[in-house]
């Protein structure tokens, strides 16, 4: 791992193949976004999917990691045009978007994450994103440019049509979700030794194939070494949550031993 600086590295490093590490954030603490910069992740998935977060502790969220030179991928809680728009106007790297089904509701998002001529994303430049009004000329473009787009690949519809998907212009990422997409398809999270293995290399499959960069949840070295050797270069590893848990349940194993004292 190894920090980044600035929006338009991340990407190219992620196109070039660089394999690039984080975590979700599911805890509003600066804290903890110092921990992980400290410790060398590349970037965060700021977790609005699953919490209770706001946009506002979300901003303040990417601006920590901005200072830490990581970057910051917003899992919106839905698709709809506020949440794109609100995750990108606070300045985020990018947007990761949960359960969509389709290549229309993805095709939808990229209209809704893209300026004109590429999208319909509404225009202000009094936002963080745009410098509150210290923006450069070529702004539009460059965010056009620039933006992050991760599509979760987690339901049985969009595994039918993975491959559409990765054809729709705008598409940065088919991010695979083995929890939500093993429970899906009936397969179990699994995706090295269970019946979602196969699933998961068609995946990687389509990925390679219509140029698309591949992403998946990791929680451990197999799985960590699995996407190295497979050139997934967006890999999330566990979350602040599960970090934290497997840290305190060390220690709770240790002093359980007091009762034998």
């Amino acid at each position: 791992m190894r920090k980044q600086a600035g929006h338009s590295s991340f990407k190219q490093l992620l196109a070039e193949g660089k394999p690039q590490v984080g975590t979700f954030v599911k805890i509003f603490s600066a804290e903890i976004i110092e921990l992980l910069g400290m410790a060398g992740f590349d970037f965060i998935v700021i977790d609005m999917e699953h919490t209770t977060l706001s946009f506002a502790q979300v901003e303040q969220m990417v601006r920590v990691a901005d200072l830490h030179g990581m970057s910051s991928m917003v899992r919106i809680p839905d698709a709809s045009r506020s949440s794109v728009l609100r995750a990108l106007d606070l300045g985020a790297t990018g947007i990761q978007v949960p359960q969509l089904l389709d290549e229309g509701e993805v095709r939808d998002v990229v209209d809704k994450a893209k300026y004109p001529p590429d999208g319909t994303r509404g225009v202000t430049y009094a936002h963080r994103a745009a410098g509150f009004g210290h923006t450069p000329k070529n702004y539009l473009a460059q965010a056009n440019e620039q933006t992050t787009i991760a599509i979760h690949i987690e339901t049985e519809s969009a595994y039918e049509k993975v491959d559409a998907i990765c054809q729709t212009a705008g598409v940065d990422i088919a991010f695979i979700g083995p929890v939500d997409l093993g429970i899906s398809l009936g397969k179990g999270p699994d995706y090295l030794h269970g019946e979602l293995a196969h699933p998961v290399r068609r995946i990687l499959a389509v990925c390679q194939k219509r140029g698309v960069q591949a992403g998946i949840a990791v929680a451990n070295e197999e799985q960590y070494r699995f996407a190295i050797e497979n050139r997934i270069p967006y890999i999330v590893w566990s979350s602040d949550v599960a970090l934290f848990k497997t840290a305190v349940d060390g220690v709770a194993n240790v002093t359980a031993l007091r009762e034998n004292v």
